[in-house]
């Protein structure tokens, strides 16, 4: 990873994930405090990155991100 690489995955990072766009786009979906993955091929590779654990429940797949 080269020096520019690494500064805009820096940069990439530090953006907040915007929830609310996510869910309207159906990417995810919103249940009380918690995310499920509604359509994994809308969510953008920058989100991905900022998954933290994911997990089947019975509500779905359950998508925790790092803060």
């Amino acid at each position: 990873m080269d020096r520019d690489e690494f500064l805009r995955l820096s940069k990439e990072l530090a953006e907040p994930i915007n929830f609310d766009e996510l869910v309207a786009s159906g990417a995810l979906i919103q249940k009380g405090k918690s995310y499920y993955l509604g359509n994994k091929d809308l969510l953008p590779t920058a989100v991905s990155r900022k998954i933290k654990s994911i997990g089947q429940t019975e509500n779905g797949m359950k998508v925790t991100f790092c803060k």
